[in-house]
């Protein structure tokens, strides 16, 4: 069905005269701010990506498949935008051009029965891969191809720049002017009536004249009182939601799809309709909730212009639905079909003013107001021959759930087929499985017997020893302050006053205490970005946004802001090599190694080292997430040096910090022209990137190699039996070598010796606890220029010979090999050899620093001196 949206008094859209793009800035859509909010919740995430996939049969080749791509980016202003931060307000900067580059795997070069597996893991993995909304492109493709006549296509776009609809519109245009250019021919697509952005300050100047009062009043009603509906997961809800996902489906048999649309249209409803009922009668009976309420979207196109469009027009609507008094299906169906009705005459409602207005309880492990959400999709891509080929559209592959459970009804050639997508985080599969079962038994039980009471559909039985702690007690549980992290200390003495001063500025309240609540004050997402930032440029402290969350208060926020400002000892700023102007390099951790390097760097340009933790004072550690850690790192890069450029340098898991902490000065306004990784693998490699069969290749390779060379020191009589068993951490944590100490079986002195020469001993209570933190970091795309060296530790066999980090670092990229076994990088030869790879590098980014210092000179007199013009022809 095609929702028609009530749109009476509502201003026209622009007129479809086509004018110069002279303005780049934007607002963004109220579907974009949604998703720009989320973005900050999960930065380096792949939750928003939409991930298609297309199968090709027929002629074509991959440079008609770029350049046709290279149009469809070339006419649609919305494919060519990044996001970015203007003074606290999220913005959209439309790129005059963006050069658009298809990738191309060859499968053919493996046995054919193993392609389609190979392209569905390939699949997974390209789903997989996060977007940067502050960098272009938002839209990436990726031929494989199968045979000389077959390929699949997998087309990734970031939900901030796409929806569903888009999708028919995409495929359509891609086939169109794919066809003309193998033929030769201009295509015959009409130019787009207008842009996305135009859209935009369309809806903003609506907004700003409407006042809602209908739909205000309707939202209200209709969600007043309202639990959180969930289904009670198998696992506990992290203090941080996983997005982790996977869809399961089943095909309809097809006389039941037959019969499926028979019933709605016996009914005089839309299959929408007769869906959300099933839905809502599998929910109610699973649950034993009367009280249903789940959401879905809209589609936000009733302009015809915005018809052909491709951007992200959808609003997400709240469903609550009663199931009480045991209805039969045809009375409940009734309920359900009258409440949808009234959503479609109120829709205009932005999602996240509805948030704003019912003010629910903000609790990080949930998403406001629903968890639930279902979708009937027709249509959405369909079967066409383009010239010499055809276009066929497969299911998608999840890139993360987020929703706890989104059902879908979905339409194919061969049928009807019904699908959920879940968070893997949440629930096991064949509890997923079970509920995917009892909905298809409850859509032949609403098809064939819709005089039946809801209490005769059968409720399955869950395997469950503890009750169930939902979210409808959120109202009842404050969430307590964070713990006191160690590292605290006494705040400057107007930390808290300068604090207060800013909340009242972006919250537009003139009272404000330590008592003061972000939420109950009228905080929501976009405030929650602007505090953010306010707060980064005058503490010089990055926050993640989910702090509000756990310390929703002036004094809760502020204690967080300064948990780590700790007096700076001795050990956190170390200047290993002090004297020079030219561009510091800053290594994080590890600042022993580093000094033969920075003596073969030379005297002429500063080596310092920071690190958070004094190496001889071990303590417990607080989980943390590598954002955090990075950010902690920031602070003391810029109380080392206030200002960049930098160059920073990190070792194994410190590489990964460098990586992080260099994205968050560049969002700062800093530059960072390199970063340089030593042995550092993308966190998650091997699990998240690699297929089964090469991931259990490769880490057996690994093992082998690292085998071969402990047994070689061995046997050389470099390393001692007692060394060669204690760098096995197995060994290590079973403290066998311990109970042979105190037998006397070995010496005790040898034994701590032993432990001493292990990589990283004396650190590994703090280590481990990086570690964790990279476990579970999902690196996002850089601009920046990276270095990664390589010792003999590292295995590339079966991997990407730049250890994972090929698909993310956007500007130049260098891979170079040392001699050396992991520390061995800084030591003698390996030292030499970094320092001669590096050098070349290093006075790049001091030559083309001091171009932008010339440059910047001149060009700032230049606009002064047009300015001056300008200000003289307009007085005249």
């Amino acid at each position: 069905m095609t929702i028609e949206m009530i749109m009476e008094g509502v201003p026209s859209l622009p007129g479809s005269e086509t004018k110069p793009r002279e303005e780049l800035l934007f607002p963004l859509s109220s579907s974009q701010q949604r998703c720009w909010f989320i973005h900050a919740l999960n930065p380096g995430g792949s939750v928003l990506n939409i991930a298609l996939r297309w199968e090709l049969k027929g002629r074509f080749d991959a440079s008609t498949i770029e350049q046709a791509f290279q149009t469809i980016v070339d006419r649609h202003e919305i494919l060519r935008t990044r996001f970015i931060d203007k003074d606290g307000e999220p913005m959209q900067e439309v790129a005059s051009h963006l050069d658009f580059h298809l990738s191309v795997v060859d499968l053919t070069v493996i046995p054919e029965e193993k392609r389609p597996d190979e392209a569905i893991a390939l699949g997974r993995r390209e789903a997989h891969v996060p977007f940067d909304i502050g960098q272009l492109p938002l839209i990436r493709a990726t031929l494989l191809r199968l045979s000389a006549d077959h390929g699949v296509l997998l087309v990734t776009v970031h939900q901030i720049v796409f929806d569903g609809w888009s999708i028919r519109n995409l495929a359509h245009e891609f086939g169109t002017i794919a066809a003309a250019l193998d033929a030769k021919r201009p295509h015959d697509l009409p130019e787009p009536p207008l842009q996305y952005g135009d859209y935009c300050l369309w809806q903003k100047e609506y907004f700003a004249s409407s006042s809602f009062e209908a739909e205000t009043a309707y939202w209200k009603n209709k969600l007043a009182g309202a639990p959180y509906f969930e289904i009670c997961p198998d696992r506990e809800r992290p203090s941080q939601p996983n997005h982790g996902g996977e869809i399961l489906a089943v095909m309809m048999p097809l006389a039941l799809g037959d019969k499926l649309e028979e019933a709605a249209r016996k009914h005089n409803l839309t299959l929408f309709s007769f869906g959300c009922a099933v839905t809502a009668a599998m929910l109610h009976r699973y649950s034993g909730r009367t009280d249903v309420i789940f959401g879905t979207q809209i589609a936000g196109r009733d302009d015809p212009d915005l018809e052909n469009m491709i951007g992200v027009f959808l609003n997400n609507l709240v469903l609550r639905f009663d199931a009480s008094k045991d209805p039969t299906f045809e009375e409940f169906l009734a309920r359900v079909n009258g409440t949808i009705q009234e959503a479609l005459i109120h829709p205009h409602m932005p999602f996240h003013r509805l948030v704003e207005l019912l003010n629910p309880p903000r609790d990080p492990k949930r998403t406001p107001l629903i968890c639930i959400d279902f979708n009937v999709l027709r249509d959405v891509m369909e079967h066409r021959s383009y010239g010499g080929f055809e276009l066929t559209g497969q299911p998608s592959l999840s890139a993360g759930s987020l929703y706890d459970l989104n059902f879908f009804l979905v339409h194919w050639p061969s049928g009807w087929r019904l699908a959920v997508e879940f968070n893997t985080g949440l629930y096991e599969r064949t509890t997923v499985e079970g509920m995917l079962e009892f909905l298809m038994t409850c859509f032949e039980l609403a098809i064939f017997n819709p005089k039946a009471r809801l209490s005769t559909f059968a409720q399955p039985v869950r395997d469950r020893s503890e009750p169930c702690q939902t979210g409808g007690d959120l109202a009842a549980n404050m969430f307590s302050p964070p713990a006191p992290s160690p590292l605290s200390r006494a705040k400057p003495a107007d930390a808290e006053t300068r604090m207060m001063a800013i909340w009242r500025d972006v919250l537009q309240v003139p009272e404000i205490d330590l008592t003061s609540n972000f939420f109950e004050l009228g905080g929501h997402s976009l405030m929650a970005m602007r505090l953010m930032t306010k707060v980064a440029s005058t503490f010089g402290v990055k926050i993640n946004v989910m702090t509000l969350f756990q310390a929703p208060t002036v004094r809760e926020f502020t204690a967080h802001v300064f948990r780590i400002e700790t007096p700076l000892e001795p050990w956190s700023i170390v200047e290993i090599q002090p004297r020079g102007d030219k561009t510091p390099i800053i290594s994080i951790n590890n600042t022993m190694i580093y000094y033969n390097l920075a003596r073969r760097i030379g005297t002429d340009r500063p080596f310092l080292g920071v690190q958070l933790f004094d190496p001889s004072n071990p303590r417990e550690l607080p989980r943390r997430d590598m954002e955090e850690i990075a950010a902690d790192y920031v602070r003391l890069i810029r109380e080392a040096r206030p200002h960049g450029p930098y160059i920073l340098f990190g070792f194994c898991v410190a590489g990964v910090i460098a990586y992080v902490a260099a994205q968050q000065l560049r969002q700062a306004g800093e530059s960072v022209p390199l970063v340089v990784m030593a042995d550092s693998w993308l966190p998650g490699y091997s699990k998240r990137r690699l297929p089964f069969v090469r991931r259990y290749l490769f880490r057996w390779s690994n093992r082998l190699h690292s085998l071969e060379h402990k047994c070689g020191l061995l046997l050389s009589g470099k390393q001692t039996l007692v060394e060669f068993l204690v760098s096995y951490k197995l060994v290590r944590q079973s403290r066998i070598m311990d109970l042979a100490a105190a037998l006397y079986l070995i010496s005790r002195a040898k034994l701590n010796q032993a432990k001493l020469v292990i990589d990283d001993w004396a650190n590994q209570w703090f280590l481990s606890n990086l570690e964790e933190a990279c476990f579970r970091y999902q690196a996002s795309a850089s601009v920046g220029n990276v270095v990664v060296l390589q010792s003999d530790h590292v295995v590339t066999r079966f991997a990407d010979p730049k250890m994972g980090w090929s698909d993310l670092v956007k500007g130049r990229f260098f891979v170079h090999r040392v001699p050396g076994w992991h520390v061995d990088l800084f030591q003698g030869e390996g030292a030499d050899r970094t320092a001669e790879h590096l050098r070349s590098l290093l006075d790049q980014v001091d030559a083309e620093r001091d171009h932008i210092v010339r440059s910047g000179t001149s060009r700032a007199l230049t606009n002064m001196l047009q300015s001056s013009d300008r200000h003289r022809l307009h007085d005249t």
